[in-house]
C-alpha cells in the first residue's frame, strides 16, 4: 500500500527535534508529505516559520502542538492540538505555564542525575531556557553524554544515545526521574478548544500497554471532549492500529496518524511516512482542511470583510484580530480567501464571473456564521465592488467592511511566492493589481494603512471597531447613506 500523503508530527529545535522548522518542512516536501503538522512541545514558536515555509514548498502545514500532560499514575501522557490559533495570548500564556513546570522537573531531574554521580553540561540547557525553549528529558541525557567525565561510565552501561539513557534513568521508576504535575489531560483539551482547535491522544500505546487501559482511557477522554485518537502511528503495531482504529470509527472520533520526525539522525522517528495504515481509512476530519473547531459560545455575530491586493496584510491582521476577540471570549472564524479557494471553490478560475461566484460563497458562509453569533472575519482579495456590496446587503447591519491597503509596489516586495513577478512576465493571467483591476471600496467601515503602522496595531485598531459592534443593541446601525471611514494610520 502506498504511503500515507499526510504526517502529522514533527518536531523542530524548537522543542526536542534535530532541525529548524523550515527545514523540517522542506525535509517532508522531499519525502512526499503534502499535509504536515508541526507539533513541537509545549510550544508554538516554530509555527510561522513552518507556515511560510510550506507556501514555498506547496506543503499545507496545520498549526499544532504537543502538550505533555499528567493522567494518574500516568505522568507524561501527549495530547496534539490540530488547527489551532497558534497566536492565542492565553494560549501562550498556558504553554508558558506548562514549560515552566517541565523546567522545574528538568532541574529537580538533573538535581538527581548528579546525585546518581553524573556530570552534565549545564550551557546548553541555560541556552534553551534563556531562549524561552523547552527543557525535556533529551536535552537533559544530552547533556549528559557530552560531559567528558562521563564517558567511561556511559560506555561501561552501554549507553551509546539519548534513548538508551532515557530508558535507563530518566522514565517513571527509574532513579532520575520526576514526575509533572500539570495539566491534566483534561484541562490540555480545554486549553486546546478554547484556542479553537481540535485535542487528539497521541500514540496512545507508547505510554500506556495494556489494551483495556488504553481504550477505557480513550473513554473517559471523548467524555472530557477529545476529538480523535492518533491510532496510526510508527511504532503501533497492527494489532494496536486496528484496535484502535475501529475504536475511533466506533465512537464517530477522529483517526490521525504520524511518523513523530525528529530528524534524519534520531535513532527512532529519522523519516517521514513511515507509519502504516493497514488497510483502515483515517479519519483527519476538519485537520485536512485546516478549519478551527472551537466550541460555540453566546454572543452577537458580525461579518467583518477584509478587502485588498494579495500581499496587503489582510489574514495577518484577520488573524491576530481574531486570537485576541477568541481570548476574550467570543466564537471566532476566519475565512480565509486561500483556503475557501481549495476547499469550497477548487473548481472556480479567475473570470470575473468565477471571482463574484467566489465572493458569493464566501458571502454564504459568512451569513450562516454571524447570523449563529460568530464573529467572522473574511479576508479576501474580492476584487470587485458590485460583489461586496453585493454580501452587504445578503448580511445588513451584521457587514463590515475594511478596506487593507497597500501599495502595489509594497505587496510585491512581501510577496514570498513570486506572483506577482510571474503576473508581470504573463506566466499568471488576470492577476489583480498587475493585470486586472481593484476597485477600491468607495465608503469601508475603517481604512487599515499596512505600510503605516505594524500587524499588532491593525489589529488592535479592528478588534476596537468589532468590540463597539458587538456592544451595540440588536437592529442597532443600519446605514442606509454613505459612511465614514477611520482610517489608521499610526506606527
Amino acid at each position: 500500500m502506498e504511503a500515507p500523503y499526510f504526517d502529522l508530527q514533527a518536531h523542530s529545535l524548537h522543542s526536542d527535534g534535530e532541525l529548524p522548522a523550515a527545514q523540517v518542512v522542506e525535509n517532508a516536501a522531499q519525502a512526499g508529505v503534502q499535509l504536515l503538522a508541526l507539533s513541537d512541545h509545549d510550544t508554538v514558536d516554530g509555527v510561522d516559520e513552518a507556515l511560510a515555509a510550506g507556501a514555498l514548498r506547496g506543503v499545507r502545514v496545520v498549526p499544532a502542538t504537543e502538550i505533555s500532560a499528567v493522567d494518574g499514575a500516568y505522568e507524561d501522557l501527549h495530547v496534539l492540538g490540530y488547527g489551532i490559533d497558534h497566536r492565542s495570548g492565553l494560549l501562550a500564556e498556558r504553554l508558558l505555564d506548562a514549560r515552566g513546570d517541565r523546567e522545574r522537573r528538568a532541574d529537580a531531574m538533573a538535581g538527581r542525575l548528579r546525585e546518581l554521580g553524573f556530570e552534565t553540561d549545564p550551557r546548553p540547557i541555560e541556552a534553551r531556557k534563556a531562549a524561552g525553549k523547552p527543557v525535556g528529558r533529551p536535552h537533559l541525557a544530552a547533556a549528559v553524554l557530552a560531559h567528558p567525565a562521563n564517558a567511561d561510565r556511559l560506555r561501561d552501561e552501554r549507553h551509546a544515545d539519548v534513548s538508551s539513557f532515557i530508558a535507563a534513568y530518566l522514565i517513571q521508576g527509574m532513579p532520575g526521574y520526576v514526575a509533572r504535575t500539570h495539566p491534566t489531560v483534561e484541562e490540555a483539551i480545554d486549553w486546546i478548544h478554547d484556542a479553537a482547535g481540535v485535542a487528539v491522544w497521541a500514540h496512545p500505546f507508547w505510554d500506556v500497554h495494556d489494551e483495556q487501559e488504553v481504550l477505557a482511557a480513550v473513554d473517559r477522554y471523548r467524555a472530557a471532549g477529545l476529538d480523535g485518537v492518533e491510532a496510526f502511528y510508527v511504532s503501533h503495531t497492527e494489532e494496536q492500529t486496528l484496535l484502535l482504529a475501529d475504536r475511533c470509527r466506533e465512537l464517530g472520533l477522529l483517526a490521525t496518524g504520524s511518523s513523530d520526525y525528529h530528524g534524519p539522525d534520531h535513532r527512532l522517528f529519522n523519516r517521514f511516512r513511515a507509519f502504516e495504515l493497514f488497510a483502515r481509512e483515517p479519519n483527519l476530519g476538519p485537520i485536512a482542511h485546516g478549519t478551527l473547531a472551537a466550541p460555540a459560545r453566546a454572543g452577537a455575530g458580525v461579518c467583518v470583510w477584509l478587502t485588498g491586493l494579495s500581499g496587503s496584510g489582510k489574514s495577518t491582521v484577520a488573524r491576530l484580530a481574531a486570537g485576541q476577540l477568541r481570548d476574550h471570549g467570543h466564537p471566532v472564524e476566519v475565512l480565509d480567501g486561500d483556503d475557501v479557494r481549495q476547499n469550497l471553490c477548487a473548481g472556480l478560475g479567475f473570470s470575473r464571473e468565477d471571482r463574484d461566484e467566489n465572493v458569493r460563497r464566501i458571502a454564504y458562509v459568512a451569513d450562516l456564521l454571524s447570523r449563529n453569533g460568530v464573529v467572522t472575519f473574511v479576508a479576501a482579495v474580492s476584487p470587485y465592488r458590485g460583489a461586496r456590496d453585493e454580501a452587504r446587503a445578503r448580511m445588513g447591519a451584521r457587514f463590515v467592511e475594511v478596506y487593507v491597503h497597500a501599495s502595489v509596489e509594497e505587496c510585491e516586495r512581501r510577496d514570498v511566492k513570486g506572483l506577482y513577478e510571474r503576473a508581470r512576465t504573463g506566466e499568471i493571467e488576470g492577476f489583480t493589481g498587475v493585470s486586472d483591476p481593484y476597485e477600491e471600496p468607495l465608503s469601508p467601515e475603517l481604512t487599515i494603512e499596512t505600510e503605516a503602522e505594524s500587524p499588532q496595531a491593525s489589529a488592535d485598531r479592528l478588534m476596537e471597531l468589532v468590540e463597539r459592534r458587538l456592544a451595540r443593541p440588536a437592529g442597532a446601525g443600519v446605514v442606509a447613506g454613505p459612511r465614514r471611514h477611520a482610517r489608521s494610520r499610526a506606527r
